[in-house]
């Protein structure tokens, strides 16, 4: 039999995750920043890639929203911060239930389990 608490289990872990991933997204996208990553247009490639979603939000913040520069910036480091929250969460939750069924899989096939 599985135990009660495997739920609240799982949801700490992914709760975790998320918590370490906007922890890395934020420390990311602020030594970004701070070791002067920031290019008015030659931006390289692979920081596209990885900062995109506080690009995206810190322009829209600076444009739309009519903030000055340094709260924008502020504003596009919590994006990355969320962003890969979502994506550790996202991952963690992937995991837990693929072990799970994998588990269940593996318990079924089995001839010398004792079935309750």
């Amino acid at each position: 039999m599985k135990p009660a608490n495997t739920n609240k289990s799982s949801a700490r872990k992914i709760w975790l995750a998320a918590l370490l991933g906007f922890g890395a997204g934020v420390l990311g996208g602020a030594a970004y920043l701070l070791l002067d990553g920031e290019y008015l247009f030659n931006i390289p490639l692979w920081s596209r890639v990885v900062f995109y979603p506080g690009f995206f939000a810190g322009e829209q913040a600076y444009s739309s929203w009519h903030l000055r520069a340094e709260a924008s910036k502020v504003v596009g480091v919590l994006a990355v911060g969320l962003a890969y929250a979502l994506i550790a969460a996202l991952a963690r939750w992937i995991w837990i239930t693929v072990k799970r069924r994998r588990n269940n899989h593996f318990q079924n096939d089995n001839p010398n389990s004792s079935q309750l």
